[in-house]
Parts: structure tokens; C-alpha cells; sequence
């Protein structure tokens, strides 16, 4: 039989009594400047040496031929031989397939044994000569969803158990092939790489973008579209073909979704126009579901075949995902979803909502109330929403489900006022977890005048007082809070238990920042021997945070670290959102396990709680959540970060008019500033800080704030600027306040404070007692950071202490394990230290003020007192047109995302007051 060399023909080849064979089947694709090396994935296929099959299933886009043709440039740098056949339909016949393998196994056969393998008995002999080879080789076989021949996919479970140790099959495909898996997978000879494995991560997302497709899209955009594309790495692709004929890629990735020109056609005629008509009806009526089972499924499609349907789309890998490991309920990627339900639109108007309302219907029979009122709002049916919304708007809340429930109301609120009662003060209170502080008042005041005269309306007006407690509190105006609150609460009932659990919180953290531990103590005790069991699990870690910070306030800091830690334990039981007393409780292990110089945990912690913190965190979790993040920033070197959550602080504590959260992002932006020496910076930010610093005269000072003060920030400056004479002596008056008062961890930081003063005017002996204070105070409880966020000036005087000291330190009181771990910290800070930067910030803002022309700073000093953009053209009489001109030069100057961004950073950099 004779065979024709592939090399010799461009076109088709002949194979003695095989069909012909096409040459570029064979040839694996070039690779692409603009594909992304994935070495992690490519390892972890030549590492996998028991496995005899590598599987590579996912959807369209995903980078399974990308990934095929890495492995097969990485073998061939190892010496490893391979064949590559790109399947298509017409290798559903066998003659075909195997001939096709056949050519490509010429590449490991001597030319005179080709006879033996393309006698009569082709596949045989193919399989045959595949167990004889000695060298090590790979047989990859691609676009593999093409084969359904039961003959076919016969051969290749034969050839799969005739592979010898060296040989590697590897297919690629978009479903999952008939193979006999399940056998092949528990004799360990499988590798499955699947959609969740080749999404790209966000660093490869970020790689991906700048360096090969060249396009400068900020941190923030990149994330945006990597969460909005789960990394799928053609949408991401084809996003950035749009984006490189705009300039305006923050907006244009905030709206990228299935509609997209470019996605859309992919989509329609690479997935969509590829299924029968029956599936592709499934696909877009199904679309409406954020979570898809059979018999939902059928009920709003009036189907009976949808437990089939679905089991055919995860097979075919048709972006279908399943919930749950027995495959109950699945999901669609977001993007095929939208771009699914905009074909619904566009092809079925007005069926949308009613397959909403089926789908509502059939959620209420199954007594599952959250998803049933998405539909009945998705279908228009605002009274049956609303009806829902009372019978269930309590419980809700006292899952903390607020930002659900703040989602549902603002789709209402113009059929709030003719709502039931329990509904409207339901959105109050959402109102107020969600900081709409000036909202929430009118809201309260709305239902107390609509209701004062009647009498049968005494419950609902007890819960209008209650929700003005607290949001005193939240509020920041602890006083009236303790002023209303405390006789409010013997006139409810505990049986009202959202009611009484929240006024109970309320009032124990006003009372902490009274110094008035007892009672905050015995208000949260009263509560819990009161409520019902399901406001426990919030009282019980209200009162971890609040025992857990007295402990820290009074330097107990081993005592609230142990406390806490052995509370998160029952957090970790508890399911859903992280919401209310967990959270706090959360961020106040995070400020213990700080202070223990634990930054990794802390990091996860604050991670964990930051979203928590944005939205509807009480002003001291929102505080400490980014200052921590912000510190943990800095110690790592990311200034930038520590920037962003600065200014993210400033932001939420303008946007509610929270002075202490205002005042806070200024006080840290002053002591990093004295420590890098920029003292005209860090002047001008306590500057700022003093004029939202009022509540340090008030004495009702937050946790958050318990040793960051502007007094402290000051007395820092004052130190590290020379003028230390006046400061030593009313620092000696604020230990004395603070010792009397059991405020040891401020007395701490106020004894480094006066030792560093006294050093300064060489008073050295009486330094070093001032540190011996801090340091026995501080060594047998594990306050590092209190000692390392104070910077070298401080270590210097430390180490200088430890030579005279450190020897007698057991017989000063002080732990020696400790100070080893102090000092082993100092001086590892000092061998990581950077080249200084304490002029770089200055400088860079003094770059930005020169960038921004005059009239540009005039817009944003506008855009700070909260003037639209056609107030903006009046008051300059330009256009509005030239009004967004500007607006765009500012934002891409000041590297901002949004115009209250841009004015927070004006504000940050001294632009704008």
C-alpha cells in the first residue's frame, strides 16, 4: 500500500484504502503573540506521569486549544514527541479518524513498518503499534465535542488502555466525551482540567490586558471586567477589542455585559446557532433564573423534559454551572445569561415577565419567600412584592439581609406611602443600616405623624423611637442616644426581640465610649437573658466585641485576643452573609490580633469584614476596617493602597456627615507624614483633622479612636519637630488621667509619646524609666504594634534602652520573651527598610496641583460643594459638553473612578479645603 508523505501535498494526502487526509489537521495552531503562557497548568500536565488521559473540558473561549498547544511546545522542548490531530465531523468515521492518527504516527514509526499499520486491519494495527513505541510521547486530539460515533469514541478507549507508561493522550473539548470516565478516573490514569481551572485569575487577567493587548486599564476597571467575565478569557478578549477604539474604558467596562456588539455576535453564532431549536428556546426562556432546576424549570416553561435539557447542557458544557454536588440546582455565567435575556427581549416581548411571575409562584409554593419577591419585582408585580415584603421584611432583617432588602425597597419606594406600616418601617430601618441617615430621619418622622393619633399603632410608634435610638448611635451622637435610649428601653418588651437586641447594642457601645463598662456589660447581659434565640447569636457577639475591647482599653490584650478567638469559632457555624455582631466582633479580632503584630491574620480578617464595614458597619468597625487596611498596606509597601483607603475612609464619613471617620483618615495620614519627615504634610492634614476633632472634647471617644487622637497626632509632630518642653509636661498629665482611669493602652502609647519628648530635650534617664513604664506595662499582654507604628525614632531609643537595660529587665517587671520578640522585629524592620520617601508624597502632589490648570481646579472645588454639571456650566458659562471635558481631564489626572473620588483626593492632596 502506498503512502504519500503529508509534507509533499498542501491540500489532501492519500492513504492507500483510507480517505483522504487533510495535511492541516495535523499541524497544532501557531502561537499567537497575544496568548497568555499559563505554565502553572502546562506543569501540571507534564507532571501528572500516572495519567494516561488529560482532559480538557470547557466552554467555548476558555483556552483549551491555547493551552494544548503550550503543552505541545513544552514537550517538544523536552524531547518528547507529539501528535496533533484537530478533530471535526467528519471523523465520525473511523477509516478517516484513524488514517488521519495514522500520518501523524509516521512521526515515531520507521518508514518500512508503515505497511503493518495500514494493512486491513487499521485500527487495530494503530493500536498496536501505539503500545510498542519506547519513546516518551503525547497523542493530542482537539476540538474533540465533533466526535459522536460510537465506533470512534470505541477506538479511543482501546487506544487509552493501549498507551504504555510513556505515552499521554490528551483531548480537548467542550463536552464531556462518552469515554467511560468514571472507570479510567478510579484507576488514577485521568488529569481533569475543567472551566474553573482556565479562567483566568486577576493577576493573569491584569497580565493579559496591559502586556499583550497593550491597553493601560486601571487596577479598578481590570477587576471589574475580570468579575463580571468569571475569567473567560474570550469575553475578557473581545472586551478589549472594543475598549481599543475608546478612551472612556472605566465606563465602557462598568457596562460590558452580553449585549456587547462583539460578544454578542460570538455567542449567537458560535454557541447559540450551533443547538436545535428546542434547546435554544430552554436557553432563553431559562435565562430569567439566577438558579435553574428541573422542576422549576418546567413550571415556567411548561415543559417536562427539563431535567434531561439541563443534564444536556452540563454535558455540552453550554456555560451551565452546577450549585450543589448532586446537581440540583445550576446557574449560567452571568455574561451568556444577559446576552440570553436580551434575546428574550428582543424576540418574545412581554415574556419575560411572565415567566417571572411562573417563576414567582412556583417559589412561594415552595415556600422559599427571597426569590420569589426578585420575581414578582422582576415581573412588575409591585402589590403581591410588597404583600410579601410584610409578611417577611422582620425576619429579613434580623438576618441582616439589608442590602438585599435596601435592593428591594428602592425598586418600591413609590408605593411605599400607601404600603403597610411593618413595610414602611422596614425600609426605615434599611435606610438606616444603610447610612441613608437624613432618609431614615424623614422616614421615622413620616410614620409618627401618620400614626400619633391612633391608638391601636402604640407597637409601631415604640419601633419608630427605637430606630431613632439607634440611629443616634450610628449616627455618632452617642449622648442622645443614652439620653432617649436608656428609658426607652424599659418600655419594650423583650418579647419584640429585633427591637430590643437593637436598641441593647445601641446603647452598649455609646456606653463603652462612656467609660461606663459596667452597664454597657449589663444592658447586653439584660437582653440576652430576655431575648429569644434568634437574636442570641448577635447579642452574644456584640457582647464578645464589647468584653473584648474593655479588655484591650485596660491592656488586657492577651485576655480579649483569647476571648475572641475562641468566639469565631461559633462564627464559622453560622451561614449567610457577614453581617451585624459578627461582624464587629470580626474587626474587633482584627484590631487585637494587630496589635499582637499578627498581620496575616489580620489581613484575612480585614479582608473578610471590609465589605461588611463600606456598607453598614457602625462608625467604629467602618474606621478600624480601613486604617488597619490601610496600615497592613503600608507595612507590606503598597502606599498606594494605603492612599485608596484613606480616601475611601473620607468619603463614607463625608457622604453621612460622620466627623470622628473624617477626622480619622486625616489623623493617619499625619502620623505616616511625621514619620516620613514631611512635616509641612503632616501639619497641614492635622489641620484638616482639627476641624472635625471636636468629639475629643466631648469625652465620648469610639474604640476605634482609644490611642488615635488629635492630641495625640499632635504631641507626635510637636516630638519629632523639636518643641518638646511644654509637650513632656502635658504628657505627664494625661498618663496620670489615663493610669486613673485603667486606660492602659493609652497610657502606653502616651509613656512612648513622653519618652521620645524627654529623650529629645536629653533628658535620657528619665526617657528610659518612661519606657521602662511602657515596656512593663505592654511585655506581659503583647502590644508590638503600639511600639512599631511609632517608627525609628522610637526603636532607636529602644535599642539604646536594651543596652543599658536589658539584662535587668525581668527585675523591672518586664517580660523578656518580649522584648527579644521587640527587638528582633526592630531589627528586621530596619534590615527591610526602603530608601527614604518622605518626599515623594509632597512632591507628587505638588506635580498633581501644577498638572491641574486653574480653571480645572475651579471645577473641582465646585464639584466639592456638590453642584451637577449644569450648574457647573452656569456658573462658568461654558457648556455642559465642556463641563464633562474637564470632569474627564480631572479624573484621568487625579487617577480617579468617580467625581466624589476625584474631590476626595483634591481634599487628600491639599488642592481644595
Amino acid at each position: 500500500m502506498q503512502v504519500n508523505d503529508p509534507a509533499s501535498h498542501p491540500g489532501a494526502v492519500g492513504v492507500g484504502i483510507t480517505p483522504n487526509v487533510v495535511a492541516s489537521k495535523l499541524m497544532p495552531p501557531a502561537s499567537a503573540d497575544t496568548n497568555l503562557a499559563r505554565p502553572h497548568l502546562v506543569d501540571g500536565m507534564r507532571a501528572a506521569h500516572a495519567a494516561r488521559l488529560v482532559l480538557i473540558r470547557a466552554p467555548a473561549g476558555f483556552g483549551k486549544t491555547t493551552l494544548m498547544q503550550q503543552y505541545a511546545a513544552s514537550c517538544d522542548r523536552q524531547r518528547r514527541v507529539t501528535i496533533w490531530l484537530r478533530v471535526d465531523q467528519a471523523d465520525n468515521d473511523l477509516p478517516r479518524f484513524v488514517g488521519h492518527l495514522g500520518v501523524g504516527l509516521r512521526t515515531l514509526t520507521p518508514d518500512d513498518n508503515l505497511r503493518t499499520v495500514f494493512g486491513e486491519r487499521l485500527a487495530a494495527s494503530v493500536i498496536e503499534t501505539v503500545a510498542s513505541f519506547r519513546m516518551p510521547f503525547a497523542i493530542l486530539l482537539d476540538d474533540f465535542e465533533s466526535i459522536q460515533s460510537a465506533s470512534v469514541l470505541n477506538f479511543v478507549q482501546h487506544l487509552i488502555d493501549a498507551l504504555p507508561p510513556n505515552g499521554t493522550l490528551v483531548i480537548a473539548s467542550r463536552t464531556t466525551p462518552a469515554l467511560g470516565l468514571g472507570r479510567i478516573r478510579a484507576r488514577g490514569q485521568l488529569l481533569e482540567i475543567d472551566s474553573a481551572e482556565l479562567r483566568f485569575s486577576l493577576p493573569e487577567a491584569t497580565a493579559f490586558i496591559r502586556d499583550k493587548c497593550a491597553l493601560p486599564l486601571r487596577d479598578k476597571d481590570i477587576a471589574t471586567l475580570h468579575r463580571c467575565t468569571e475569567g473567560w478569557a474570550a469575553a475578557i478578549f473581545l472586551a478589549t477589542l472594543s475598549l481599543r477604539q475608546r478612551t472612556d474604558y472605566g465606563r465602557f467596562v462598568a457596562s460590558f455585559s452580553g449585549t456587547n456588539t462583539q460578544l454578542a455576535v460570538y455567542l449567537t453564532e458560535d454557541i447559540l446557532g450551533q443547538q436545535s431549536e428546542s434547546c435554544r428556546t430552554f436557553l432563553i426562556e431559562t435565562s430569567v433564573l439566577t438558579q435553574l432546576s428541573a422542576p422549576l424549570c418546567d413550571a415556567i416553561t411548561g415543559r417536562h423534559d427539563s431535567g434531561a435539557m439541563l443534564d444536556h447542557l452540563e454535558r455540552s458544557n453550554l456555560f451551565l454551572f452546577p450549585l450543589d454536588s448532586e446537581r440540583n440546582e445550576y446557574r449560567y455565567h452571568s455574561l451568556f445569561a444577559s446576552f440570553l435575556q436580551h434575546r428574550l427581549r428582543a424576540l418574545h416581548p412581554g415574556r419575560e415577565a411572565e415567566l417571572h411571575a411562573a417563576a414567582a409562584h412556583w417559589f412561594l409554593d415552595a415556600e422559599r419567600p427571597v426569590p420569589a419577591i426578585d420575581h414578582l419585582l422582576q415581573a412588575g408585580m409591585k402589590a403581591q412584592a410588597i404583600a410579601q415584603l410584610g409578611r417577611h421584611a422582620g425576619t429579613l432583617l434580623n438576618d441582616g439581609r439589608v442590602r438585599l432588602l435596601g435592593r428591594w425597597f428602592d425598586q418600591i419606594r413609590d408605593a411605599l406611602p400607601r404600603a403597610d406600616p411593618r413595610v414602611r418601617i422596614s425600609d426605615a430601618w434599611v435606610l438606616l443600616f444603610n447610612r441613608h441617615f437624613d432618609e431614615a430621619t424623614a422616614a421615622v418622622q413620616r410614620i409618627v405623624d401618620d400614626h400619633a393619633a391612633d391608638d391601636s399603632c402604640d407597637t409601631l410608634l415604640l419601633q419608630a423611637e427605637t430606630l431613632r435610638c439607634t440611629l443616634y448611635a450610628m449616627s455618632g451622637q452617642l449622648d442622645a442616644c443614652l439620653r432617649a435610649g436608656l428609658p426607652h428601653l424599659d418600655r419594650l418588651s423583650p418579647d419584640e426581640t429585633f427591637q430590643y437586641c437593637m436598641l441593647a447594642i445601641s446603647l452598649s457601645y455609646c456606653l463603652m465610649a462612656a467609660q461606663r463598662y459596667d452597664e454597657a456589660r449589663a444592658v447586653l447581659a439584660r437582653a440576652s437573658s430576655n431575648g429569644r434565640s434568634d437574636g442570641s447569636v448577635v447579642l452574644r457577639s456584640v457582647a464578645d466585641c464589647i468584653d473584648s475591647v474593655i479588655d484591650l482599653v485596660h491592656g488586657r490584650l492577651g485576655s480579649g485576643r483569647a476571648r475572641l478567638k475562641h468566639a469565631e469559632h461559633h462564627w464559622n457555624e453560622c451561614h449567610g452573609e457577614v453581617t451585624g455582631g459578627r461582624a464587629s466582633a470580626g474587626i474587633a479580632l482584627a484590631m487585637v490580633l494587630y496589635e499582637a503584630d499578627e498581620l496575616e491574620e489580620t489581613g484575612r480578617l480585614i479582608a473578610a469584614n471590609l465589605p461588611y464595614a463600606k456598607m453598614n458597619g457602625p462608625v467604629d468597625s467602618m474606621t478600624i476596617c480601613h486604617v488597619l487596611s490601610a496600615r497592613v498596606a503600608l507595612i507590606h509597601g503598597d502606599r498606594d493602597l494605603w492612599q485608596r483607603r484613606l480616601v475611601e475612609l473620607e468619603e463614607l464619613g463625608r457622604q453621612v456627615g460622620l466627623q470622628r471617620v473624617i477626622c480619622s483618615a486625616w489623623l493617619e495620614r499625619a502620623r505616616v507624614s511625621t514619620l516620613d519627615g514631611a512635616f509641612d504634610a503632616a501639619d497641614q492634614a492635622l489641620n484638616i483633622a482639627d476641624l472635625h476633632g471636636a468629639w475629643e472634647r466631648d469625652d465620648l471617644i469610639g474604640y476605634a479612636n482609644e490611642v488615635d487622637l488629635p492630641s495625640i497626632a499632635r504631641w507626635r509632630l510637636q516630638i519629632a519637630r523639636g518643641n518638646d518642653r511644654a509637650v513632656c509636661a502635658a504628657l505627664a498629665d494625661v498618663i496620670v488621667d489615663a493610669t486613673a482611669r485603667q486606660r492602659y493602652w493609652r497610657a502606653i502609647k502616651l509613656h512612648l509619646l513622653r519618652a521620645m519628648a524627654l529623650d529629645r530635650v536629653s533628658e535620657h534617664d528619665a526617657a528610659f524609666d518612661e519606657l521602662t513604664d511602657a515596656l512593663r506595662l505592654a511585655s506581659h499582654e503583647g502590644f508590638f504594634r503600639t511600639f512599631l507604628d511609632e517608627g525609628e525614632r522610637l526603636s532607636a531609643l529602644l535599642q539604646r534602652w536594651a543596652t543599658r537595660h536589658r539584662a535587668a529587665a525581668a527585675s523591672l517587671g518586664i517580660a523578656q520573651q518580649f522584648l527579644s520578640a521587640l527587638l528582633e522585629r526592630i531589627d528586621a524592620a530596619a534590615r527591610n527598610a526602603q530608601p527614604s520617601h518622605a518626599a515623594a508624597p509632597s512632591a507628587k502632589h505638588a506635580a498633581d496641583a501644577e498638572a491641574l490648570t486653574p480653571r480645572e481646579l475651579d471645577v473641582l472645588r465646585m464639584l466639592a460643594m456638590g453642584h451637577r454639571n449644569r450648574v457647573l456650566a452656569e456658573k462658568l458659562f461654558v457648556s455642559e459638553f465642556t463641563v464633562k471635558s474637564h470632569l474627564r481631564r480631572i479624573s484621568a489626572k487625579l487617577d480617579a473612578q468617580s467625581r466624589t473620588e476625584a474631590v476626595a483626593i483634591g481634599r487628600a492632596r491639599g488642592l481644595i479645603e
